[in-house]
């Protein structure tokens, strides 16, 4: 089931306080429609009844959809200089929940997941998506660099991520994006052979795919912060 918690906050805006229905988890298989609201971007939004002003909350909590083999532990992007003592967390709650340390009929359901963390609401989008249109994330990450590689002055910055949002006409889109707010910077479409070149591809690309398939953080955003 999914989990929520009435929390008071205040109104990033006018600094009204109010009560908010705070996401604990989400559970893809019971509760699609939620998963649809982490794709249009609608989950966790939420007006002001004071000022009118609506505002989304940094995400922390846990998508488990069985079905889709997907367990995600989903952080603030303000947390990603943590990666690595999150990820240590989220190994050890998932090992409890559907690893070596759950009964044998659960441990057989996490044998087909694929354990993930990620920070911010586009890192959590881009992994749903990627799964409704059955991509490998670890293949994703690995066309983005192909994509910084070879674009011409990327907007590559620290307030800027890059990342994967939609599949048409045999394209596979990417977004850049502002950080913070969400906010569209600029659009990359690249066809969808990339993606199967870099599967075929096993002796070029293995290095950096066996890098970032290392942990349960699977983002090109870990090579960066490792390389600071």
């Amino acid at each position: 089931m999914s989990v929520f918690r009435t929390t008071a906050i205040h109104c990033p805006a006018c600094d009204a306080e109010l009560q908010f229905k705070l996401a604990l988890s989400v559970n893809g298989d019971r509760r699609p429609d939620l998963r649809d609201a982490i794709v249009d971007g609608s989950f966790q939004r939420e007006p002001c009844p004071k000022c009118g002003e609506t505002f989304r909350l940094a995400p922390e909590f846990t998508l488990i959809d069985v079905g889709r083999g997907q367990w995600i532990a989903v952080y603030p992007m303000k947390k990603l200089n943590r990666g690595k003592e999150l990820e240590d967390q989220a190994r050890a709650t998932f090992a409890q929940a559907y690893g070596a340390q759950a009964p044998a009929i659960v441990r057989a359901m996490g044998a087909k997941m694929k354990p993930r963390i990620t920070f911010g609401w586009g890192a959590l989008r881009e992994k749903v998506v990627a799964s409704n249109h059955q991509l490998d994330d670890v293949t994703l990450e690995l066309c983005k660099l192909a994509i910084v590689r070879t674009q011409d002055n990327p907007p590559l910055a620290n307030d800027t991520e890059l990342r994967f949002v939609a599949l048409e006409d045999g394209k596979l889109v990417f977004a850049w994006i502002r950080v913070l707010n969400e906010d569209l910077v600029e659009t990359v479409k690249v066809p969808r052979d990339l993606y199967d070149e870099i599967v075929a591809d096993h002796k070029g690309w293995e290095p950096l795919r066996k890098e970032l398939s290392a942990g349960m953080f699977v983002d090109m955003n870990r090579l960066l912060v490792e390389a600071h």
